[in-house]
């Protein structure tokens, strides 16, 4: 059995029982924590905005405020070369380093998936769960729910 943060994992990929994730924040947290432990090689997971505000994490142990930073500049600049070269919206965005991978994954146009791998993760398999997780977790990210994590103070690092 794994925990990260506050979640528990006793079957990877399970289903939670009713009423363990009531709030959309909780099942998103949920989400975001079956990604990382169920993807071999995936080290950090967290949802962040693209205007640079970490929303929520997968593990107490990610960056978020310094990898939300980067993703809003990242994913300002490549939204900007596929508007210059008309190429449609940014899907996604993969660094390749000598330890390891970032990987950013559009949610829509106000938020985006920053994942960290090792350099032995198969980035097909992280691709395709980051993938799920989007058509997964759209509708659990509301507007309310964005403002409900904007709103509440000291509570961006790990939610």
């Amino acid at each position: 059995m794994r925990t990260t943060g506050s979640s528990t994992h006793s079957v990877p990929g399970a289903v939670p029982e009713s009423g363990e994730h009531d709030t959309p924040l909780q099942r998103l947290r949920w989400l975001l924590s079956d990604v990382l432990v169920t993807t071999p090689g995936l080290r950090s997971l967290a949802l962040v905005s693209t205007d640079g505000l970490p929303l929520v994490t997968a593990d107490e142990n990610c960056p978020s405020e310094q990898l939300a930073t980067l993703a809003a500049g990242l994913t300002g600049l490549a939204s900007g070369l596929s508007d210059l070269l008309a190429y449609g919206g940014l899907q996604r965005t993969v660094i390749t380093l000598d330890e390891g991978t970032l990987i950013l994954m559009s949610v829509d146009r106000t938020a985006c998936l920053t994942a960290y791998t090792s350099a032995d993760c198969d980035l097909s398999v992280a691709a395709y769960q980051l993938a799920r997780l989007v058509e997964r977790a759209g509708h659990v990210l509301t507007t309310q729910l964005r403002d409900e994590l904007r709103a509440a103070p000291g509570q961006e690092a790990h939610r």
